[in-house]
This record gives structure tokens, sequence and C-alpha cells, in this order.
């Protein structure tokens, strides 16, 4: 997962791409470092999903773009809206799930 620095990338790539999900952390924060690392191995398995990471103290405009009042928060997103959040303490098996139809949805259908 990529870390970025100004939100204007982050913008950018959230509208690059089809699904894009952004992991919004805090230094010094023990549920954010274990959140982070479950996020990636989840990723792992779908290698489809663009990931983004940004610090709420490198970027603080995040707080007032996403509406995030607490850290670590998961924003997943499809064609540049947003479909999924969840923040502080995620429910790994429900983020799993939205996750696998979002990437079905944006999956091209093969020709019958």
């Amino acid at each position: 997962m990529r870390d970025y620095t100004e939100l204007s990338q982050i913008k950018t790539e959230i509208e690059r791409h089809t699904v894009c999900l952004l992991f919004i952390k805090m230094a010094n924060c023990g549920v954010c470092d274990v959140t982070y690392e479950k996020t990636i191995k989840l990723l792992d398995n779908y290698p489809q999903v663009h990931r983004i990471a940004a610090s709420i103290e490198q970027i603080p405009s995040l707080a007032g773009e996403y509406l995030v009042l607490t850290a670590p928060t998961i924003l997943l997103f499809l064609d540049g809206k947003e479909v999924f959040r969840q923040s502080r303490f995620v429910l790994f098996g429900e983020f799993e799930q939205v996750l696998k139809k979002v990437v079905d949805a944006s999956s091209p259908i093969p020709p019958g």
C-alpha cells in the first residue's frame, strides 16, 4: 500500500482507478497498525483493488474532505464514489463481503 502526502494525489488516484481503498491512519496508533496489517493481508486476495494509505497528521485536510473523525478509517470507492466506510474497529467479515461485491460489480462481464 503506497503512502500519500497530498490530498490532490489521493483524489486523483481515487478517480483514476475503478476500485480504490483509502486507509487513513495516525502515528503512534496501535489499532491503526493492527488494522493496517490485517487490511493488507485481506487485500492480497483482491489485486484489482488500488490501495492508498495516508496519515491524518501529514494531511489534516483529509478529515474535512472525507468527514473522518477518528483513525483508522477505511474508505472503499467504486468509480470515484464512496461505497463503504468503517472507522476505529473494523469488522473484517463485513468488510470482506462488501469488498467481494464491489470487485465483482467492477469486473467486466465475459462475452457469452
